[in-house]
């Protein structure tokens, strides 16, 4: 009895590898060749698309959208994998946007100075907050985060050196990057415009981000963070300083806001203390939880739904029904285009809270398994059927019984 239960354990011993050798899977971004494929593509395809695309509107929307992916992907860090609410990622995103203009505008520093220099400044103005903001809960905290919002909107206003008041302020930064200039990029002898260019370095910002997030999630920082979203006691009796971990959780929320911030500025080459207020908070929350909370392309298909679709309404709003771009005359029936937004954000919430809770990448994933199960299904052959037993195998059979 000893040997026959001592051998499945020596078996499974030997085909299960060392936890060393797990934890250095567990590291890896792509843990299989397919990954590994998909994401060499999406590198090509984000210095293809631009490149060979002529609309100017496409460029700039899905510049946007890379921007906002990224603003929410630091608020993902809070809320999805630290579990904390806020509403006040806008005025981040705003410290990053007016550090870059002092810094790149201004001062007329490289891009190597006023793109980190946006991330350290949002992180920094993360720092200052997250005490007082981490030790509520619930509608507290999202009370605090809206007086945060006014709080912030108040010092923009009040720093028109840096901010230009309430009128905003103009900049454009430098792109260059030692040998390749964003700004007048050339490739094979061709010139692309600003835009172009700026896509590119938009899409390998958040392509680096989302590559750092995913690892820092399989770290021990990560893994506190999922303890202290999920049990908040139980993780402080394991030894975890869940106050510290929210507190660090914030600061990076803030600093990719920051970070989203400095491109926002170089994309607009124009910012103004309005655009970082309740709106944009309410918007990059939004983007979180349709895109699915603690996720890793959540935010980016959030912001693909949540802040393209007003701007296609307002670009198409001739060819939609019920739209009205003008309500200057008299009898107009129909949504006006300035409150498409506030309607998207309405049935997108009521949607998803209804039919997928988990957000569009759970949807996604789950629509994808399907698609390979029923495919793998397709493809299996059928057993074949067993033949009926012959009088020689009944005999065969009675001689053994006797």
């Amino acid at each position: 009895m000893a040997l026959t239960e001592t051998a499945p354990r020596l078996r499974s011993a030997r085909t299960e590898p060392p936890s060393g050798a797990r934890r250095r899977d567990d590291s890896r971004l792509c843990r299989t060749r397919t990954q590994r494929i998909l994401l060499a593509v999406a590198f090509v395809a984000i210095v293809a698309f631009p490149l060979s695309v002529d609309s100017a509107f496409l460029i700039s929307l899905t510049g946007t959208i890379g921007v906002f992916a990224l603003a929410a992907l630091g608020l993902n860090i809070l809320s999805g994998y630290a579990g904390q609410i806020s509403l006040a990622q806008s005025i981040f995103v705003g410290v990053g946007a007016f550090a870059g203009v002092g810094l790149g505008g201004l001062a007329e520093l490289p891009l190597l100075v006023w793109l980190p220099g946006s991330f350290v400044a949002g992180g920094l103005a993360a720092a200052l907050v997250a005490p007082l903001t981490l030790r509520l809960k619930g509608v507290f905290q999202i009370v605090l985060s809206l007086a945060l919002i006014f709080v912030g909107h108040y010092v923009f206003v009040n720093l028109p050196a840096l901010t230009g008041g309430n009128g905003g302020i103009s900049a454009t930064p430098s792109l260059s990057l030692g040998f390749i200039d964003f700004g007048e990029l050339t490739v094979a002898g061709m010139r692309y415009s600003y835009e172009q260019g700026l896509f590119i370095l938009i899409w390998l910002v958040l392509a680096a981000s989302m590559i750092a997030v995913v690892n820092m999630h399989r770290t021990r920082f990560g893994r506190a963070l999922v303890a202290v979203r999920e049990a908040e006691t139980a993780a402080e009796i394991a030894g975890i300083n869940a106050a510290r971990i929210k507190v660090l959780a914030f600061i990076l929320a803030g600093a990719f806001g920051g970070l989203a911030g400095g491109l926002l500025m170089a994309q607009l080459r124009y910012v103004q203390a309005e655009q970082f207020g309740i709106n944009m908070g309410l918007e990059l929350l939004i983007i979180v939880v349709v895109g699915g909370l603690g996720t890793t392309w959540g935010p980016v298909l959030g912001a693909a739904v949540i802040s393209s679709i007003p701007v296609l309404a307002t670009q198409y709003a001739e060819y939609i029904p019920f739209l009205q771009a003008d309500f200057s005359q008299d009898g107009g029936i129909g949504i006006p285009v300035g409150q498409v937004g506030l309607l998207i954000y309405g049935l997108a919430l009521v949607l998803v809270m209804v039919f997928e809770p988990r957000g569009l990448s759970h949807l996604l994933g789950a629509a994808g398994r399907s698609l390979v199960r029923l495919a793998g299904r397709s493809r299996t052959v059928p057993d074949p059927v067993p033949a009926p037993p012959t009088r020689a195998d009944d005999r065969a059979h009675q001689g053994e019984k006797a």
